[in-house]
């Protein structure tokens, strides 16, 4: 192993492009040891995969309309842009992220695999992927004194999102890792590693393209890289940097920026009307109001310094989600359980004057990465006030995924300050033993072992199922209907292409999209008339007025009660076919009690409509006697002790606790157009 001493001096200049020796302490443990730690880091997203596969997990409502456009990559669908954002709420105009880079990494996955497995798989390799470049770009960048960081770092991050998160592709969670190989990524290129510039440039527009929130956070980061760089050599010849434009970094970087934009760019000249990048350049600053510097400070201050930190507890609950108040024009957000204005920003200046104290004091102890992480950690810190203060937002209110790159950012600033102390808090023999070769034991010893020990246990302790009550993730409880209708979607082949009526959906309700993705995987053409619709699925899904029927989809009491021209072609809950059927039975027996008279209704104290109710339910109206049943209406009425008879017992109140909840999780498709299939 090559004994280098290295310092900040020894770091190349603009025209000795990536001619850096390597930053390897010797006496490191062995390759196979750091290969193990890498492995163990990685080991919670093969077991989120695993277990996935063995529970038939498949994505669910967002998560489905996202990978369905992963699915239509290189299909007559394929897209150019990214994801419809919700920031189109904000803006007033639907706009779409910048670009589809991050679908055409998980395709092979979606084309090889069906929907669980192909989006589990995906997901986890990149993310997986992500943390072996982190290792291996950290261990070039400063040897297994800066793996081990970085490691600790991924471990960290991996613990606190829980299992589910590992494999979600929703953008909020899904680029956590990657930015975190940002980050490992800027170090190199503010130590001048410029071989890190072209794989910053890619791994920059993926994060860019999939989710335009984190466009100011990389802005940030790439100025301050560069101007770190450059206060290494302030005044470089003329000829040095001309020599520097024109090296290998340099035209590799420019070839993956052209590649990586060439879709977008593609879109822009093709698309009806304004080009997405038009539409967003012109909408930048649109939005009803701005979560401003006093609530970034208190925001950065409660999810980078308030105690107990990001704990995967906290995970739900440390972003409040907020709505602005006050009148047009004068909207603000409050934020009754974050630390106030004052004590935030004092909170914020002392982390970050802490981290620049610590950064120099590695700088003067020869710890060369460890000095640099800690000066991009006190970027990180300034750059989460700084682009927190410019997140603009409408009538949504602030959504917890608007701030969740701070997750990784929190990961990064933890294992860097632990490290970092650590290694100035160990005997100065000990701490320079890169200036002379020493036994791997010595090298590994107490000083380093803390780091390695947190890393494995936080791996070890990440292998437990946990689904964080979060996005796509909140609505697990949706798949056991899904599963039930599934089946029953064959039949829609005979008539398709089919539009899909959004117009009934509820909002935040998990199942057209799925359902949606399971039609594409059945080879069912679905369109959709709805705009924003349009725009998360491609032009290519408009409706045309030539489809042969209409699906619409309802929910609870309403899917029950239904009694339009349509026909249920697909109807579940959450319980088996035979619970079905029993629920069914006891709600038209009881309809039928209610009818006959055996159920008495005393209408003496009702209201005017609840009478007008009763009489025609005695007059024969079952529709309505049904209605009654299952709204809960009856329920009212018998803890109101206006029932009367033999039925009134105990028993009937249970019976109809059961019946509301199985009629609030019922879930049925309707079709228009077309008699085929209904049930």
């Amino acid at each position: 192993m090559k004994n280098v001493t290295a310092g900040p001096a020894d770091l190349g200049d603009l025209g000795e492009l990536g001619a850096v020796g390597e930053l390897v302490a010797a006496g490191e443990p062995r390759r196979a040891i750091r290969i193990g730690v890498t492995l163990l880091v990685i080991a919670p997203i093969v077991v989120a995969v695993v277990r996935a596969l063995s529970h038939h997990w498949f994505p669910i409502s967002d998560d489905a309309l996202l990978y369905i456009r992963t699915r239509d990559v290189l299909t007559s669908h394929h897209p150019l842009l990214g994801s419809w954002t919700s920031a189109s709420l904000s803006l007033g105009v639907n706009v779409n992220n910048p670009g589809p880079l991050y679908d055409d990494l998980i395709a092979p996955f979606a084309h090889l695999f069906s929907d669980g497995p192909g989006a589990a798989i995906g997901v986890g390799s990149v993310n997986a992927a992500s943390i072996v470049a982190i290792s291996a770009v950290s261990h070039a960048l400063g040897g297994w004194r800066a793996q081990r960081l970085m490691l600790l770092a991924c471990a960290l991050l991996s613990w606190s999102i829980g299992s589910e998160l590992l494999i979600d592709i929703w953008q909020a969670h899904a680029l956590l890792f990657p930015f975190m190989l940002m980050l490992t990524l800027v170090i190199g290129v503010s130590l001048r590693r410029w071989s890190c510039l072209p794989w910053a440039v890619v791994v920059g527009s993926v994060i860019v393209q999939t989710h335009i929130s984190y466009v100011y956070a990389l802005f940030v980061l790439f100025a301050a890289a560069f101007v770190i760089a450059w206060r290494q050599q302030p005044r470089p010849a003329p000829a040095t940097v001309v020599r520097a434009w024109r090296s290998r970094p340099v035209g590799l970087s420019g070839v993956a920026l052209a590649v990586c934009w060439i879709q977008p760019v593609i879109e822009e000249f093709t698309a009806r009307g304004k080009g997405n990048m038009t539409l967003l350049a012109t909408h930048v600053s649109g939005g009803d109001v701005q979560v401003g510097i006093k609530n970034s400070f208190r925001l950065s201050a409660r999810i980078l310094f308030e105690p107990p930190w990001r704990l995967r507890t906290r995970f739900s609950t440390l972003i409040p989600t907020a709505l602005p108040s006050g009148q047009p024009g004068h909207r603000a957000f409050d934020f009754p359980n974050s630390p106030g204005a004052a004590i935030a920003t004092v909170l914020m200046v002392v982390l970050i004057s802490f981290t620049v104290w610590v950064a120099h004091r590695a700088h003067r102890s020869g710890l060369v990465f460890e000095s640099y992480a800690c000066i991009l950690a006190a970027v990180c810190e300034l750059a989460a006030v700084l682009c927190v203060a410019l997140v603009t937002v409408g009538s949504v209110g602030l959504a917890q995924h608007h701030l969740r790159w701070l997750w990784t950012v929190g990961a990064f600033v933890d294992a860097t300050l632990f490290c970092t102390v650590l290694q100035l808090l160990a005997p100065p023999w000990r701490r320079r033993f890169h200036r002379r070769p020493t036994s791997r034991r010595s090298a590994s010893g107490w000083w380093a072992s803390p780091a390695v020990v947190c890393t494995v246990v936080l791996s070890v302790l990440s292998f437990p199922y946990l689904a964080q009550a979060q996005g796509p993730v909140a609505l697990y409880y949706s798949m056991p209907t899904l599963r039930r209708i599934f089946p029953q979607l064959n039949k829609l082949k005979a008539v398709a292409p089919v539009v899909f009526d959004v117009s009934t959906l509820v909002i935040f309700e998990p199942f057209s999209s799925t359902v949606m993705m399971h039609l594409q995987a059945l080879g069912i053409g679905f369109h959709v008339t709805d705009e924003g619709m349009i725009r998360q699925l491609g032009e290519g899904r408009r409706a045309t007025g030539t489809e042969r029927a209409t699906i619409f989809q309802l929910q609870g009491t309403r899917a029950l009660n239904y009694q339009g021209p349509a026909c249920m072609i697909a109807g579940a809950s959450p319980s088996s076919a035979a619970d079905d059927t029993q629920f069914d039975g006891d709600a038209r027996a009881i309809v039928t009690s209610l009818a006959n008279g055996s159920i008495e209704v005393d209408s003496t104290h009702m209201s005017p409509q609840d009478i007008q109710i009763v009489q025609a339910i005695s007059a024969g109206d079952d529709v309505l006697a049904r209605q009654v049943v299952l709204d809960r209406t009856l329920q009212g009425w018998l803890q109101a002790g206006i029932v009367a008879g033999p039925s009134t017992s105990p028993d009937l109140a249970h019976r109809l606790d059961a019946i509301d909840s199985w009629a609030d999780s019922y879930y049925a498709l309707f079709m228009t157009g077309s008699t085929i299939g209904c049930l």
